[in-house]
C-alpha cells in the first residue's frame, strides 16, 4: 500500500485533504458544506474506531472532558425532556448535531491532515462569502446578503467569523502570503452586505487575543492588519454609499424610541420587546423555562395579561440574544448548559495557546476568535436556537480541536517541563510535601521544579536537592505576572488559597491541578482530584501523590519509598557549631506544636530531662518559638533549672534550627515541624501522638531511616475535649527515655 511521509494510508490522506479544505470551504459557500461533514466525519468515526480513533479520547481525556461533557449534557438533558413532557423526536435533531460533532475531534486527530490546508480553505471559503453576498446584493435583487443561509444575520456573522479566523493565520506558510489579510478584510465585506449590526459587537471580544497572541506568533503584521480592518470599519461609516452611518444612526433612533415611547415598532425596538418579555419568562420560570418550543405560547400569554403590548413581536419565536432564549425557554438549568458550550472550548484553546508550540498556536487562536465572536453574535441573535450556526460551532470546534491534539501529540509523553508545587502553610506540612518532588524528578529527570511557600520556610525548601528554586509568596504582589513570566506549564495547589488558585488561572498555565473540596477550583484549576484528608487512611506525606493523578502518576508509594524522596540536607552554621561544641550527646527537645496538635505534658518532659541528667554527656537543647520560650519559664521552670539543659527558644531562625537538627543526635516531640524536619534529615526522631483520628501516627507520624513514633495503647475516652484528653500524658517518660538511651547505646557502639 502506498505510503505517505507520516505512515498513513494515501486513502486516508484523501479523505483528510478533502475534510479539512472543505469545511471551511464550503461552509457559506454551499447550502450543505458543514452538515456533509460531520456526516463524512460521522461515518469515518464508525469505520475506523477499530482502528484506534478512539484512542485519541482515551489518550486525550483530560484535555478532551471539558468539552465532551458540555455537548453531551446539551443533548442528555435534551433527552430528558423529550421524554418527560413527550415532545416529538425532531426536538432532539440540534442537540443530537451537538453530540455527533464530537466525533470530529478524533476523525481529524486520525487522518492527520496537513494544516496549509485548513487555512486555504478558511480563505477561500471567507472569499467565496465575499462574492457570493456581491453577487446576491448587485444582481441578484436582495437589499441585504444572506448568502445560502437563507437568514442574512446568520450569514454575516459567520462569515465575519471567518474572517477573524483567518487573520490568526499570517506568516503561518508562504502559500498563504496576503490571502488572511484579504479573507479578513472579505469578512467585513460579507458582514456589511448582510446589513447586519450585531455581529459588530464582537470586535471588541476579539481584539485582545488577537492582538495579544497574534503580535507573539505573527509580529507588526498582526497589528497592521488589525489596524486596516479597524480603518477600513471607519471608512465604511463615513461613506454613505456603505449604508453603515444609515444603520447606525438607525439603532440609535430606534433605542431612543423604545426608551421614550415603548416603541416596539422597529428592527430594535422589536429587539428590545422580546428581551424585556424572555426575562418575564425566566422569573415566572427561573429553574426549567417556559419549555423550549413554548416561546411563541408564553409570548403570546404575556401579552393576553398585559405584560408586553402586541406589536410584531409576536411573530418572533426566540429572543434574539442567546443567554435571555436560555433562560426565558430553558431556566436555569440551560443557562448552565449555554456556558458549558462556551467556557469548554474556550479554556481548551487557551491551554492550546500556552502550551509549548508544535504548530497549534495559530488554530488554537482560531478556536478562541470562534468562540469569543459566538458570544458576541449571541448578543444579538439566537446562535444556538438556529441549525446553521450551531453545526458551523460545534463541527469547527472539535475539528480545531483534533487538529490541535494531533499536532500536540509527542508532547504528552514529554511530560511536564516547569512545575509549581504551591505550599504555603506550616513548615511540617511542606516537609511532608517534598517527596513528591522527588517523585517527579525520577519520573521526569529534566523537569523544573519550584515551590511556592511562606518568606519563613523558603530557606528550608531551598535545601532540597529535588527543588530548583524557591519563590516566597510575600515577595510576589503580581502573583499571576511571575507565573506567566516562569513559564509554568504544571502548578499543583497542594495547600488550597483562592488568590494562587486564581493568578494560575489567570496566568494561563496549561495543567492547574488541585483538589475538587474547594469551590475556587471549579473556576480557577483544569485538572481536579477528588479524595478526602480526613477519611483516608493514607500518612498525609502519601495522600499529596493523590495531585499527580493527572499527570498519569496514579501510584502510591508505599511508606518505606516516600522517605528516601525527601532530598533534604541541613545547612552549616558557624553559630550552631559554636552552641553544641565538639563532646556530649545532643537531643533537641521541641516542647511545643504552635496550637497545631496534642503536645506532650512538660511535666514528662521535665521528668525525662531529669531521667537523662543519669547520662552525663546528654545535652538537651529546647527549641521553640520566643512565645514558647516564655511558656517555658512560667509553666515549666524546674525543666529550665536542670544544669545540662539548655533554652534556644526564640533564639534561632528556621535555618539555624534546621542547622542544629543536622547536627544533633535525636530529636523528640509530638506533631509539628521540627518532628518532620529531623525525620527528614535522616536523624534519630521519637514522635509522640495520640491514638485518634485524624491526627494518630498513621495519618502524622515521622517518617524516617531513623524514626519512630509512640502513642497510647488506647484512646482515653474523652479526647474530643483537647483539655481533658489523657492520651499524650498516657505516653510514660521511660518510654521515651529508653528510646532515647537505646540512641545513644548505638552511637557509642558505631
Amino acid at each position: 500500500m502506498l505510503e505517505t511521509h507520516d505512515s498513513t494510508p494515501a486513502k486516508n490522506q484523501l479523505f483528510a485533504a478533502f475534510l479539512v479544505f472543505a469545511l471551511p470551504a464550503f461552509a457559506l459557500t454551499t447550502s450543505f458544506g458543514v452538515g456533509l461533514i460531520q456526516a463524512v466525519a460521522l461515518c469515518l468515526f464508525a469505520w475506523y474506531f477499530r482502528d484506534g480513533v478512539f484512542d485519541c479520547y482515551r489518550n486525550n481525556w483530560r484535555a478532551l472532558r471539558p468539552m465532551v461533557l458540555a455537548f453531551g449534557a446539551f443533548f442528555l438533558f435534551s433527552l430528558l425532556r423529550m421524554v418527560a413532557y413527550q415532545q416529538p423526536l425532531r426536538t432532539l435533531d440540534g442537540p443530537s448535531r451537538m453530540l455527533f460533532g464530537l466525533a470530529c475531534i478524533g476523525v481529524f486527530y486520525y487522518l492527520k491532515p496537513q494544516v496549509d490546508r485548513f487555512w486555504l480553505g478558511l480563505c477561500y471559503g471567507t472569499i467565496g462569502a465575499a462574492l457570493l453576498a456581491l453577487w446576491q446584493v448587485q444582481f441578484g435583487g436582495m437589499w441585504r446578503a444572506e448568502g445560502f443561509t437563507h437568514h442574512p444575520i446568520t450569514f454575516g456573522d459567520l462569515a465575519l467569523a471567518m474572517g477573524l479566523m483567518a487573520i490568526c493565520s499570517l506568516n503561518t506558510s508562504p502559500k498563504l502570503r496576503y490571502l488572511p489579510a484579504l479573507a479578513l478584510l472579505a469578512g467585513i465585506a460579507a458582514s456589511a452586505l448582510s446589513a447586519s449590526r450585531g455581529g459588530w459587537l464582537a470586535f471588541p471580544l476579539v481584539a485582545v487575543p488577537l492582538a495579544r497572541y497574534g503580535y507573539q506568533m505573527h509580529g507588526k503584521r498582526m497589528l497592521v492588519a488589525l489596524g486596516l480592518a479597524a480603518a477600513l470599519c471607519v471608512v465604511a461609516y463615513f461613506v454613505p454609499q456603505t449604508g453603515v452611518a444609515w444603520r447606525v444612526a438607525t439603532a440609535i433612533s430606534d433605542v431612543q424610541g423604545y426608551m421614550a415611547r415603548s416603541d416596539a415598532t422597529t428592527s430594535v425596538g422589536i429587539r428590545l420587546e422580546l428581551w424585556k418579555a424572555s426575562w418575564l419568562m425566566f422569573t415566572e420560570h427561573p429553574l426549567l423555562g417556559v419549555g423550549r418550543d413554548n416561546f411563541d405560547v408564553a409570548l403570546r400569554a404575556l401579552v393576553a395579561k398585559g405584560a408586553l403590548q402586541p406589536t410584531m413581536a409576536l411573530d418572533y419565536s426566540s429572543s434574539h440574544n442567546d443567554v435571555l432564549h436560555f433562560l426565558a425557554t430553558g431556566g436555569l438549568l440551560d443557562f448552565s448548559l449555554l456556558l458549558a458550550m462556551y467556557a469548554a472550548p474556550f479554556q481548551f484553546f487557551r491551554n492550546m495557546l500556552h502550551a509549548s508550540d508544535h504548530g497549534q498556536r495559530p488554530l488554537a487562536l482560531a478556536g478562541m476568535v470562534m468562540v469569543l465572536s459566538f458570544a458576541g453574535f449571541g448578543l444579538t441573535d439566537v446562535m444556538f436556537w438556529l441549525m446553521a450556526p450551531k453545526l458551523f460551532y460545534v463541527t469547527m470546534a472539535c475539528s480545531l480541536a483534533g487538529i490541535c491534539l494531533y499536532l500536540t501529540r509527542g508532547a504528552a509523553s514529554e511530560g511536564p517541563r516547569r512545575i509549581l508545587i504551591t505550599r504555603t502553610d506550616n513548615i511540617g506540612d511542606v516537609v511532608l510535601t517534598l517527596p513528591i518532588a522527588g517523585w517527579l524528578k525520577q519520573r521526569y529527570p529534566g523537569v523544573h521544579i519550584t515551590f511556592l511557600v511562606r518568606r519563613y520556610a523558603a530557606h528550608t525548601v531551598g535545601q532540597c536537592r529535588n527543588v530548583d528554586e524557591v519563590v516566597a509568596v510575600e515577595d510576589q504582589p503580581g502573583l499571576a505576572e511571575h507565573m506567566r513570566a516562569a513559564g509554568y506549564d504544571t502548578v499543583l495547589l497542594a495547600f488550597p488559597k483562592r488568590r494562587i488558585a486564581l493568578a494560575a488561572w489567570r496566568a494561563g498555565i496549561a495543567h492547574r491541578i488541585g483538589t475538587s473540596h474547594r469551590f475556587y477550583h471549579w473556576l480557577a484549576c483544569n485538572e481536579m482530584v477528588r479524595f478526602s484528608r480526613v477519611k483516608s487512611q493514607l500518612h498525609e506525606a502519601q495522600l499529596n501523590f493523590e495531585l499527580l493523578r493527572p499527570l498519569g502518576l496514579k501510584e502510591i508509594p508505599p511508606l518505606p519509598e516516600v522517605w528516601p524522596l525527601y532530598g533534604l540536607q541541613a545547612p552549616a552554621s558557624a553559630k550552631v557549631d559554636a552552641l553544641l561544641g565538639e563532646q556530649g550527646y545532643h537531643l533537641v527537645l521541641h516542647t511545643k506544636s504552635n496550637g497545631n496538635g496534642r503536645e506532650w505534658p512538660l511535666g514528662h518532659f521535665t521528668a525525662l530531662a531529669r531521667l537523662l541528667q543519669a547520662y552525663g554527656d546528654v545535652k538537651v537543647w529546647l527549641t521553640g518559638s520566643a512565645a514558647e520560650g516564655e511558656l517555658l519559664a512560667q509553666q515549666a521552670p524546674e525543666l529550665l533549672a536542670l544544669p545540662h539543659v539548655n533554652n534556644v527558644c526564640g533564639k534561632l531562625d528556621l535555618r539555624e534550627l534546621l542547622s542544629l537538627i543536622g547536627r544533633a543526635d535525636g530529636l523528640v516531640a509530638s506533631g509539628t515541624g521540627p518532628l518532620h524536619l529531623s525525620a527528614a534529615l535522616g536523624r534519630n526522631t521519637l514522635g509522640l501522638f495520640p491514638p485518634i483520628k485524624p491526627i494518630d501516627i498513621a495519618r502524622w507520624g515521622a517518617l524516617g531511616a531513623n524514626a519512630v513514633n509512640l502513642a497510647a495503647a488506647q484512646a482515653c475516652g474523652q479526647c474530643q475535649d483537647k483539655a481533658a484528653c489523657r492520651c499524650m500524658e498516657a505516653i510514660t517518660p521511660q518510654q521515651v527515655c529508653d528510646v532515647i538511651v537505646g540512641w545513644r547505646a548505638l552511637r557509642q557502639s558505631a
